[in-house]
């Protein structure tokens, strides 16, 4: 599976480097996320949901008059609102983008964290976290004017987050995570 995802971005990259300069379009985005750790091995005391953030910078490259793909790079805070459950991440996002009009559209694509804090003192709770997060992530956006937009999306984890070495048991879990945030396109 990492093989494939790593084709796929190097393909998506491909297109983005063949595309026309004046074409592309940069912007920055910032939002709040509310995220969990989707596991049946985490006690119920600690399951509560984080509130965190996300920043990051974007490109957009048109494929067409409605089609579009929309790399990113940001940091993300996930995990559970426990001190013991909150890991951050540097994450790239590839979106492919459908424009309905100038005002809406959806977007979905692959998401490949990197593991970039995780809190040190798990005294409450034996928890580390793999160096790795795979997520697919959709959403809908809405373009206020030309140049500032808002969306809102859902990512959905697809690989096992917790490292178990070294540590007795199977525990499994995936990050979840609804994202709000609002941007500016350059």
């Amino acid at each position: 599976m990492k093989r494939t995802v790593v084709c796929t971005m190097i393909l998506l990259i491909t297109v983005v480097l063949n595309s026309k300069a004046q074409e592309i379009t940069y912007g920055v985005r910032i939002g709040a996320n509310l995220s969990s750790i989707n596991s049946d091995d985490i006690p119920e005391d600690l399951e509560d949901s984080r509130f965190g953030i996300v920043v990051g910078f974007l490109a957009e490259v048109p494929i067409t008059q409605k089609w579009s793909i929309q790399p990113e790079f940001q940091y993300s805070s996930l995990g559970n609102d426990n001190e013991s459950l909150k890991v951050d991440y540097l994450q790239l996002p590839i979106m492919l983008k459908y424009n309905f009009s100038e005002l809406f559209n959806i977007h979905i694509g692959p998401q490949v964290g990197l593991k970039i804090w995780e809190w040190e003192d798990n005294s409450s709770y034996e928890t580390n976290f793999k160096t790795f997060d795979l997520s697919v992530v959709a959403g809908v956006g809405v373009n206020i004017t030309e140049n500032f937009f808002a969306d809102l999306r859902y990512g959905f984890g697809v690989s096992n987050i917790i490292d178990n070495e070294g540590v007795p048991g199977d525990a499994e879990g995936s990050n979840r995570n609804i994202q709000l945030s609002i941007g500016y396109k350059l």
